[in-house]
């Protein structure tokens, strides 16, 4: 009968080899007094070397060989695996309220629980575990990780007319990360890709019904990263775009299902990375889908419309009169205008509505986000 245990493994607790005695006595049926009496020793003394966990000397081990049948070297190495553990288990012990530490600090900052969730590690863990996970993941001391996303925080403007968790934006933004690295493009990134991107992305969604697939598709090809994030509680994120590990990359929340806006919101990432971007800066732009009169968002906004819809199609589009200027009227023209220029009328109603604020015109609709990407971090 031999035994082993893995290297590096450190038990839950330590177990005695005193345990595994009274599991072969019973297993024999036999009693403590009939065990003493194998053992020379009196019950007393028995009872007492399980009750106080004695250690197993050489010479005890010989008699439980002569007792038990069951070699000596086996409790030997019993006594000595558990003597290994005690000493591992204090030092994980201290290990665990350093990390408790260290996580309170960090959980003073992020959103804890739901980072665990989000990168799928285990609530079972010890804390120093989850804390490694985190430090594989990142590629940083978990300590760092505040330091580094303030890093990239300077360009988020937060909505004036919703309750925001600061807690869960920094918690988003560390996850759009973490995402935008594991989603690594197939090429690599050229200056001037940026339109390009936007381009064809903008013409596949006039001539086709694009998907969000199609789209990450697209800005792999030109080297910029695509993923998704979706938003948490109280943190009103549409979009971020950031320079990371050498590409840029853009994340999307899906806050709205909605397809005109999905595509608005990346084209106008896209236009921080033409126009705002440098190559391996620190810096990120957020979006949060509220208007704006920061210079940069606006720039971003005009880039985003124009090449949805070249200004010369849409002033012409706007200086044509429809034949009322009731809401059925507005969106009969904008449909008819559509049509006869070869235009998406979802996006068409996009720019009318974003441009004039009536989000909530009746009668226009929106279509549904199609093929939609998985969260993916890991």
């Amino acid at each position: 009968m031999e035994t082993s245990r893995i290297d590096n493994q450190v038990p839950f607790m330590a177990t005695h080899p005193t345990e595994i005695i009274k599991d072969e006595i019973k297993e024999r049926g036999m009693s403590q007094k009939e065990l003493a009496e194998r053992l020379g020793m009196q019950a007393s003394n028995v009872s007492r070397m399980f009750r106080e966990k004695e250690t197993i000397t050489s010479a005890l081990a010989v008699k439980l060989e002569k007792a038990l049948g069951i070699k000596s070297s086996f409790w030997l190495n019993l006594q000595a695996e558990y003597d290994k553990d005690v000493v591992a288990i204090e030092l994980r012990n201290e290990k665990e309220l350093a990390s408790i530490d260290q996580e309170y600090m960090l959980s003073s900052l992020l959103n804890m629980k739901e980072l665990y969730a989000k990168l799928k590690i285990r609530s079972s863990l010890f804390v120093q575990e989850k804390l490694d996970a985190l430090r594989q993941i990142f590629g940083m001391e978990p300590s760092q990780i505040p330091t580094f996303q303030s890093a990239y925080n300077g360009n988020f403007k937060k909505s004036t007319k919703v309750e925001t968790d600061e807690k869960n934006l920094r918690t988003w933004q560390v996850l759009a990360y973490v995402s935008a690295k594991h989603n690594r493009p197939t090429h690599g990134y050229e200056m001037g890709n940026a339109r390009k991107a936007a381009m064809e992305i903008a013409s596949a969604a006039h001539n086709n019904r694009i998907t969000e697939e199609q789209t990450k598709e697209i800005l792999f090809k030109y080297g910029i990263s695509y993923s998704f994030v979706s938003k948490l509680e109280k943190a009103p994120i549409d979009a971020y775009s950031s320079w990371v590990d050498g590409y840029p990359a853009i994340v999307t929340t899906h806050r709205y299902n909605d397809i005109c806006k999905l595509i608005f919101n990346i084209i106008h990432e896209l236009g921080h990375i033409e126009l705002h971007l440098k190559p391996n800066t620190n810096v990120a732009y957020i979006s949060d889908g509220a208007y704006s009169t920061d210079q940069k968002e606006e720039e971003a906004n005009k880039f985003a419309e124009d090449i949805l819809i070249a200004p010369n199609v849409w002033k012409d589009i706007m200086n044509t009169s429809s034949k009322g200027i009731g809401v059925n009227d507005i969106v009969h023209h904008l449909k008819l205008q559509a049509k006869k220029k070869g235009l998406d009328f979802g996006l068409v109603m996009w720019r009318y509505k974003f441009e004039t604020h009536k989000y909530a015109l009746r009668g226009s609709g929106t279509e549904k986000i199609s093929h939609p990407i998985q969260e993916n971090f890991i």
